[in-house]
């Protein structure tokens, strides 16, 4: 509603952004040597959100909106929440608690619509984690990834978009077997597979021949170059220990997927270790879960990121 209108105004408007408007917190220091007669101060700022405030004022600020779109001509609102994936686990926890505690208050009034976006496992977490929250939502619809030629059109689209002169034709930065390469490495990562393009030609920019008719970069080199990258990168992050253990899984095939129980025999640790390794290669952005099925084990692979680094 914010979005799409932003002309809109009245109190349920004005409601609604204070609801979602964070707190500013000022704070401050003082400090004194005793000898050396110095004194010093020092001043911070940040960001806070009001704890409870959803739930507490969420659903009469919904009420409100919904009213006041109806009385615009709308026939309701959508509320969509994105990137659900980006929340811990116990963040996604509590915000299964917090839906099911605004379930009759808010979520089944008539012209809400409630979008949930993010990993399956996170809106699975989210969404059908109380019995009260599933008879409200459908079963999460999994999209599939973006064919190839979608990929290339939408790059296509976007160098378009960013082209200086339209009386000169654009030339793709990139040579089509490598952006094919990357997507095949990423698999259906679409983001990672946009950054590293992005983080490949950046470095790349500049070295090739100039004229009239530079030649895109090609596979060998993007390659070569987000290898190198992507190391010193993710050696970096993850320390020796880390390190060895993504390197010998990779010594298997970068692309398996691995469980745990397959992990302990791998890297000859116990499970603890493999656990708290895991951990750490997941927050490197390393190795992904794959959404579980069942009392099955959690199954891991490598990301694209660590895929290009070997």
């Amino acid at each position: 509603m914010l979005a799409n209108r932003p002309t809109a105004a009245g109190p349920e408007v004005e409601a609604a952004q204070q609801l979602v408007r964070s707190i500013r917190l000022r704070g401050g220091g003082f400090s004194l040597s005793a000898f050396g007669l110095g004194v010093g101060g020092s001043q911070s700022e940040s960001l806070a959100t009001p704890p409870g405030v959803l739930l507490l004022d969420g659903p009469r600020v919904l009420r409100d909106l919904l009213r006041y779109a109806i009385g615009q001509g709308a026939r309701g609102i959508v509320l969509h929440l994105n990137n659900l994936e980006n929340l811990s686990e116990a963040d996604a926890s509590r915000a299964a608690d917090l839906l099911r505690g605004i379930r009759d208050q808010a979520q089944l009034q008539d012209g809400l619509h409630l979008i949930v976006v993010g990993t399956t496992d996170a809106v699975r977490t989210v969404v059908q984690s109380h019995t009260q929250i599933r008879s409200v939502f459908s079963n999460p619809l999994v999209l599939e990834p973006l064919a190839l030629s979608d990929v290339v059109q939408l790059l296509a689209n976007r160098y378009g978009a960013l082209q200086l002169d339209p009386a000169r034709p654009w030339r793709s930065p990139v040579d089509d077997a490598a952006v094919q390469r990357l997507y095949e490495l990423f698999r259906g990562d679409l983001r990672g597979l946009l950054k590293a393009l992005e983080d490949g030609i950046t470095a790349l920019l500049g070295l090739t021949t100039a004229g009239a008719m530079v030649a895109p970069v090609g596979l060998d080199d993007l390659l070569l170059t987000l290898r190198q990258r992507n190391q010193v990168e993710l050696q970096n992050q993850l320390g020796d220990i880390a390190w060895e253990r993504l390197v010998a899984w990779a010594g298997v095939d970068a692309a398996s997927i691995q469980t745990q129980a397959q992990l302990v025999e791998l890297w000859a640790v116990k499970q603890p270790s493999v656990s708290q390794t895991l951990q750490q290669l997941i927050e490197a952005g390393a190795v992904e879960p794959l959404p579980r099925r069942g009392r099955e084990a959690i199954q891991y692979r490598t990301t694209g990121t660590a895929r290009l680094a070997f």
